[in-house]
């Protein structure tokens, strides 16, 4: 009580513009720290973790064979987080579609006893937009689509998840194509891409913007892994080649795609590609 007089005796000695400045620096940095306020008062039941990476898959022609590649990097260090390839001679399959996306792992885990039913999340970010696309582990639901705030123009993507059992984890994909504009937003501009939970909401809590930690991206990858195959085994991701139909003629030299490919990554220790 003494600090909170001290300081208002303080205030009031100040000048009018400088009460003025006081207060506008403290309507600012309020917001940021509110979300820790308020969990230092009332514990949330939901903790929300995030991190972010590209995914490739394209192919590197050497002479009369390709090597056919995915790779997953961390988005903020470039670091390869795993990079599976392999290599076909010309003609033997169809060889799968190449692309690129821009991925946002987002986990959520239910840290309290009761089950979190119809949980409602906002998320906003520069690799969002009216391509993205949701998706979780084959055994849980969820939607997603573009919304746009009744008293804010700036668009946000909102998840809609029917419940997350108690004391339990889920770990979203908002994949986003890697277009020309994106591309250049991240690698020619060299911009951050920026994440924000304006609110999430559910029967158990009125709407509030979470506290969102960094997570590595390692982490939400493995913790995806455990959720898909229900042990620790990893969740194995194979490159879809097909077979040639009989009419389908055999090309002799290797077939090169168009698109461009992503800058090169780096190999970085396990321990540290992972991390913001």
């Amino acid at each position: 009580m003494n600090i909170l007089r001290a300081g208002w005796q303080w205030f009031q000695r100040q000048t009018w513009l400088n009460k003025i400045i006081i207060l506008g620096l403290f309507a600012v940095i309020v917001p940021f720290f509110l979300p820790t306020i308020v969990a230092w008062f009332k514990p949330t039941m939901l903790n929300v973790g995030v991190a972010f990476y590209t995914y490739e898959r394209a192919q590197v022609t050497e002479g009369k064979t390709a090597t056919y590649f995915f790779e997953k990097r961390n988005l903020v260090t470039n670091c390869s987080l795993r990079r599976v390839e392999q290599t076909i001679s010309p003609g033997e399959v169809q060889p799968p579609w190449q692309e690129s996306w821009v991925v946002i792992k987002l986990l959520l885990e239910n840290v309290s006893d009761d089950s979190i039913t119809h949980l409602r999340l906002a998320v906003r970010s520069p690799a969002i937009g009216s391509s993205t696309q949701v998706s979780t582990a084959p055994t849980m639901e969820v939607t997603g689509q573009m919304e746009t705030p009744p008293n804010d123009g700036r668009r946000w993507f909102v998840v809609t998840i029917p419940a997350i059992a108690p004391r339990s984890s889920v770990v979203l994909s908002l994949k986003t194509p890697l277009d020309d504009n994106l591309r250049k937003f991240i690698y020619e501009d060299r911009r951050t891409v920026t994440i924000q939970v304006p609110f999430v909401a559910s029967d158990q809590f009125h709407e509030y913007p979470p506290i969102v930690s960094r997570t590595n991206a390692l982490k939400i990858l493995n913790r995806e892994g455990l959720l898909r195959t229900g042990d620790d085994a990893a969740a194995e991701e194979t490159l879809p080649f097909s077979s040639l139909p009989d009419n389908e003629p055999r090309l002799k030299e290797p077939r090169v795609h168009s698109s461009q490919r992503l800058p090169k990554s780096r190999n970085c220790p396990e321990g540290e590609a992972g991390m913001w």
